[in-house]
């Protein structure tokens, strides 16, 4: 294993990656997303695209939900899996995207939010800057 890309023993995503590090098939990788998706798909659906997007996380939530009561809420997933395909410069596959969204969404919403997990690393979001620690002052008397 390469020492420049493993941080505490936890492999970290190529740079230059163009394809999914995690599986479509891999939900007991990450029991947490697992029961979420399990649980909740809308809300794990809807989660995933503020972080895609900064979509309103309730907004897709609901959008989500009510589209499922008539079997369309496929089209904004579709929509949501391509914008991470090109946030992190994925292959372009739109076949297999509009059959996996179809027919494997809670697979393929597990399968997103693992990698949206994993791409943003231990702070849980790559564009927040580190903490700094204050210079100490002295006082005199």
């Amino acid at each position: 294993m390469d020492e420049a890309n493993v941080e505490d023993g936890r492999r970290k995503p190529s740079i230059h990656a163009n394809d999914w590090n995690e599986s479509l098939c891999g939900c007991f990788s990450d029991l947490k997303i697992c029961c979420c998706g399990w649980c909740c798909l809308p809300c794990l659906f809807g989660d995933n695209a503020e972080k895609i997007d900064g979509s309103s996380c309730v907004g897709m939530c609901l959008a989500y939900w009510l589209l499922a009561h008539c079997d369309l809420c496929w089209v904004p997933h579709l929509m949501k899996r391509k914008k991470l395909r090109e946030k992190f410069h994925f292959k372009e596959d739109t076949a297999v995207d509009c059959l996996v969204t179809a027919f494997c969404a809670p697979c393929a919403v597990c399968q997103e939010a693992r990698e949206l997990k994993l791409r943003a690393g231990p702070l849980g979001n790559a564009n927040v800057a580190p903490v700094r620690r204050q210079p100490t002052v002295a006082y005199r008397k």
